[in-house]
């Protein structure tokens, strides 16, 4: 399974009145699970239902949605209305959830919804077209990828600024200068170790998380 090698995390926390509950099968427990897997600590989380299905090990989709329409109805779960959001760039096309730990959790706010991005899989971070009644599943999209290289820049920039600060960064707010560096020949590993250093130093100054665009002024 491509999509559990990139996992962010080998965890997931799950509400833990969910265990006590007879209304939920192993089916409904499985999606829980496995939606609690890519959620931050407002239990904000958008996994593609091919995501879903690989971390669950369901091969029904059907399944899945009634699953998901059934913890919406128990409470486990909320799915968010993008309206709410107005800040946001662009209308989502795949759905998003907040798993609600004791049934009564406040609505994220924008920031909220939006440090959960770094915990979706790679796959999942941009929106794909929406499902009708569950999660967007992942379609090729009509831009050109990026390469490998600028994508593992991005990637080792944004955990290392994760371990150093327990911060979270936007792939998309990095890419830009992810490929500038790709460009100029500079590996993920050369990226890493830069990050941290700069972290380190920013955390000393008592400065804010700093940007790729910091570390590469460091690399230049």
């Amino acid at each position: 399974m491509k999509s559990l090698s990139e996992n962010k995390r080998p965890w997931s926390v799950a509400p833990m009145r969910c265990f006590a509950d007879r209304q939920l099968n192993e089916t409904d427990l499985r999606v829980l699970g496995a939606l609690c897997s890519f959620t931050n600590r407002h239990g904000v989380c958008w996994p593609s239902m091919a995501t879903l299905m690989d971390v669950s090990s369901m091969k029904s989709r059907t399944s899945i949605h009634q699953s998901v329409k059934k913890l919406k109805k128990l409470r486990y779960i909320r799915q968010l209305n993008p309206k709410d959001y107005q800040q946001s760039a662009s209308v989502w096309h795949s759905n998003r959830y907040q798993v609600l730990w004791d049934c009564d959790e406040p609505l994220p706010d924008w920031e909220d919804v939006q440090s959960a991005a770094p915990l979706q899989l790679r796959a999942d971070q941009s929106d794909g077209p929406e499902e009708i009644g569950g999660l967007g599943d992942l379609q090729v999209h009509s831009h050109t990828p990026d390469s490998p290289a600028a994508e593992a820049i991005a990637h080792a920039y944004i955990k290392a600024v994760q371990q150093a600060t327990g911060q979270v960064r936007l792939y998309d707010n990095e890419i830009a200068h992810a490929r500038k560096l790709a460009d100029a020949g500079h590996s993920p590993a050369d990226v890493r170790a830069a990050t941290l250093n700069v972290c380190d130093a920013a955390l000393e100054r008592r400065a804010g998380v700093p940007s790729l665009w910091d570390v590469a002024q460091v690399m230049a």
